[in-house]
């Protein structure tokens, strides 16, 4: 069992990005302001929602049992070790709730590049919320505009739950061909697409995890996750995506939304976003862009750990050429 204090290491994480600690996006500032400003007004009585440091450490104490199942790390049998980044996002969604213990975010758009470990991360979000969100008959699902897509992050899942005997005993998660399951609450972790067949309708999502956003060429998947969360009392629809370039789409649609929240602009207490990528005046200077590290570890917060920076330097060179 770990013994890592994550809420420290996700206040100082906090703490070194609004400090210019760890080079990061106006987004992420933002998002790290944000979440200082709420323990303020909460510790001071003036907001609506309390901070759990118990729940916020549980999530991250859950995964951390779990074990990578790609690359080397899988090879030499490594369980997962979450980065402080990965550790801000996980205790400020799950550490916030209201006053009868329900969680207070119930939408979270995460953008990040590949190669910065998310389907790893999410993985461990849809197995903590099948198993040990206290959630009865738990419904999560992976989804995405195709089988193959909705399957990447379920299929890490439930090879992390085979080769996790501890997870199996401990919260009786067994697997099948199409599902992961817990018997004794009725609880599924399914992969759900649009080209698998049959109707989407009639869901009732307790968390819904939609990978690659920015693929859905129409919101009719997001619209039917979202309608499908409405009888349960602290559903969790996680947004997960790479950049896109359709600005017509519900993607770009949720991209807008976090901005305006993260900036102020719109005041939306239960939607959590961040944004990892590079600065506008970043852009306008495309000699730097292509030389200097601090700009490309912005935009890839799991820099030196899945993220190479010999490769992205590399790539660079190629770029300038």
């Amino acid at each position: 069992m770990t013994d890592r204090d994550y809420v420290a290491i996700a206040t100082e994480y906090a703490r070194q990005v609004i400090d210019g600690e760890i080079p990061a996006c106006l987004y992420v500032r933002q998002a790290c302001a944000r979440q200082v400003r709420d323990l303020e007004r909460a510790a001071v009585g003036d907001f609506a929602w309390r901070f759990d440091p118990d729940l916020a450490s549980r999530v991250c104490r859950f995964i951390e049992l779990l074990p990578h199942v790609k690359g080397d790390w899988a090879r030499e049998r490594k369980l997962i070790t979450l980065e402080p980044w990965q550790i801000f996002e996980l205790t400020t969604v799950f550490g916030w709730v209201d006053g009868s213990g329900l969680r207070r975010f119930k939408t979270v758009y995460e953008e990040v590049p590949r190669k910065n470990a998310k389907s790893t991360k999410t993985s461990g979000v849809g197995l903590y919320m099948l198993a040990a969100d206290g959630e009865e008959g738990a419904e999560a699902d992976s989804a995405a505009t195709t089988r193959d897509q909705a399957k990447i992050v379920w299929q890490d899942a439930k090879r992390m739950t085979e080769r996790s005997p501890g997870l199996q005993r401990r919260f009786g998660v067994d697997t099948a061909a199409h599902a992961i399951y817990v018997e004794h609450t009725g609880s599924t972790f399914k992969p759900l697409s649009r080209d698998q067949g049959g109707n989407l309708d009639g869901l009732n999502i307790s968390a819904a995890l939609v990978d690659e956003l920015h693929a859905h060429k129409t919101r009719e998947i997001y619209d039917v996750l979202e309608t499908g969360t409405g009888a349960r009392s602290q559903p969790l629809l996680w947004l997960i995506t790479t950049a896109g370039f359709n600005r017509s789409g519900i993607c770009y649609e949720q991209r807008s939304y976090a901005i305006k929240v993260l900036s102020g602009a719109v005041v939306d207490e239960e939607y959590f976003g961040i944004i990892y990528t590079v600065d506008a005046e970043d852009l306008e200077d495309i000699g730097r862009l292509l030389t200097d590290p601090a700009i490309w570890r912005k935009a890839n917060p799991n820099w030196g750990v899945s993220v190479n920076p010999d490769d992205i330097a590399r790539k660079a060179r190629k770029a300038r050429e």
